[in-house]
């Protein structure tokens, strides 16, 4: 994962919404020393009682005042900073946005592709499961007239099977744990992709070697990669994601 701050999680948000708290009480101590003797009822020569009481009266009008004032700079600075930190739904763990026991089970077919089956498919997914360890679910796609020839290959997992992806889905945001995954993957021209019906977080790249779409959502990674050789662009790769995952996971 990488080690940067997930600007997506409680956490995080949490310290977005009390900064301005902070920062209100920082200036509230400044403006309430630096008024201090604007506040102070003023001599008055020859003083009569009913000029002592005016004074008085005078002096705790000022300080109402600057309450007041303060007061409703804070409401008003939170009225507008409130919503525009919720605004993009993003924010919180991702396991808080959805279901945390989804199961994946590649479908048949993927659009014009067949699911790959046979010795062949385990060989194959045997080899994956050793380099790639996080994933636990390794499917293979080919095309009717190539069936030993992979074109698309889908790697997942799921919080239901692995304690320790439930544990990072569960501390931090789909946007954070999805950009970890492209990161890892080394695409760096990754752009943010609608995620589909099934929702979460989807980013798709490409690299001189392969396209990748990854996607995260309350319960499940996963990406649909590609070799960049295959004739799909990345517009197709998103695609392909969107139409697996909502046949896979339930």
């Amino acid at each position: 994962m990488l080690a940067a701050a997930d600007t997506h999680s409680d956490a995080y948000q949490a310290g977005q919404v009390l900064a301005p708290f902070i920062l209100a009480a920082i200036a509230l101590v400044i403006l309430w020393t630096a008024t201090r003797k604007w506040r102070r009822p003023q001599p008055v020569e020859n003083p009569m009682a009913e000029d002592i009481d005016a004074a008085a009266k005078l002096a705790r009008e000022r300080t109402r005042r600057v309450v007041i004032g303060t007061v409703v700079i804070v409401v008003a600075a939170m009225a507008v900073a409130v919503p525009r930190i919720r605004q993009s739904g993003q924010y919180g763990s991702a396991a808080s946005k959805g279901p945390t026991n989804l199961t994946i089970t590649p479908p048949a077919t993927l659009g014009s592709y067949r699911l790959m089956t046979g010795t062949q498919a385990d060989r194959l997914s045997a080899q994956i499961a050793a380099k790639q360890t996080e994933f636990h679910t390794v499917s293979f796609y080919t095309t009717a007239s190539e069936p030993t020839r992979p074109v698309v290959e889908v790697l997942s997992a799921t919080s239901t099977t692995d304690p320790k992806l439930a544990q990072e889905l569960a501390q931090h945001s789909a946007d954070y744990e999805n950009t970890s995954f492209m990161a890892g993957a080394h695409m760096s021209d990754a752009k943010i992709f609608n995620p589909g019906s099934a929702g979460g977080r989807m980013r798709c790249g490409s690299n001189s070697a392969q396209l990748l779409c990854a996607w995260t959502d309350s319960s499940t990674i996963g990406g649909l990669v590609s070799n960049a050789t295959s004739g799909l662009d990345v517009q197709q790769i998103a695609s392909l994601t969107q139409q697996f995952r909502v046949a896979a996971e339930h």
